[in-house]
């Protein structure tokens, strides 16, 4: 597990749980993967009840699973849950797409340009980190650009079930195609044509069901349907 350096403004139990969700997200706390509570402790140097405190709320989210006198675990994949986070985006991020037709400027257009450049680097370098940074980084950017802090915020609050599939995704299928619909996006909001970028925008939002079969053929354990049970 990483862990990484606390902010100023958090408290113990919201560092607890945003270095949880990124081990989560990352795969390295793995799907089925028991939690020892004594050996978090350890690893973050604080007592036992932000730790219990973040558990609880990872496992309200769906992301931690606690069974009664068996333990407690990381949650399975579960398909139904990141279909339902999927058709969310859908339908925010396609209609971002056509207010941004409307609304972004040059520089707006360059930052995003920037970003897409910069992705094309570290998939020649095959750093998978970095290439789901700058995938998040693009969507978050188009959000806030057109006005809508309110959407990528409650887009964040489902998004670690999508972004473990995402990260996978990397693993095990080509990140060209997701850097092409992004390039494809920003194209047509350069023109303006807002009727194709709600098609790109839908699309791009259909790689995921593109990328589970090769997803779930690499990493059969990973998801709820093939889990063991506890």
């Amino acid at each position: 597990m990483e862990i990484q350096t606390r902010y100023p403004d958090e408290s113990v139990k919201q560092y607890v749980c945003r270095i949880l969700i990124y081990n989560i997200v990352n795969i390295n706390l793995k799907p089925g993967e028991k939690i020892v509570e004594q050996a978090l402790c350890e690893a973050f140097h604080i007592s036992r009840t932000p730790i219990r405190e973040a558990v609880l709320d990872l496992h309200k989210d769906h992301l931690i699973d606690i069974y009664s006198k068996r333990g407690t675990y990381i949650s399975y994949i579960d398909e139904s849950i990141v279909e339902e986070v999927r058709q969310l985006r859908a339908v925010l991020e396609s209609e971002v797409a056509r207010i941004a037709c409307r609304i972004l400027t040059s520089e707006d257009l360059d930052l995003l340009r920037e970003n897409i450049i910069i992705w094309r680097y570290y998939i020649e370098k095959n750093q998978q980190k970095k290439i789901f940074e700058l995938d998040k980084k693009f969507h978050s950017m188009l959000y806030n650009m057109c006005g809508k802090q309110y959407w990528n915020e409650l887009v964040e609050s489902v998004a670690p079930h999508f972004d473990r599939t995402t990260v996978l995704s990397f693993h095990c299928c080509p990140a060209s195609h997701i850097l092409l619909d992004h390039e494809h996006l920003v194209d047509a909001i350069e023109a303006k044509n807002e009727a194709a970028a709600y098609k790109i925008a839908r699309q791009h939002m259909k790689r995921y069901c593109e990328n589970l079969v090769p997803m779930k053929n690499m990493y059969p354990q990973y998801f709820r349907e093939h889990a063991k049970p506890v």
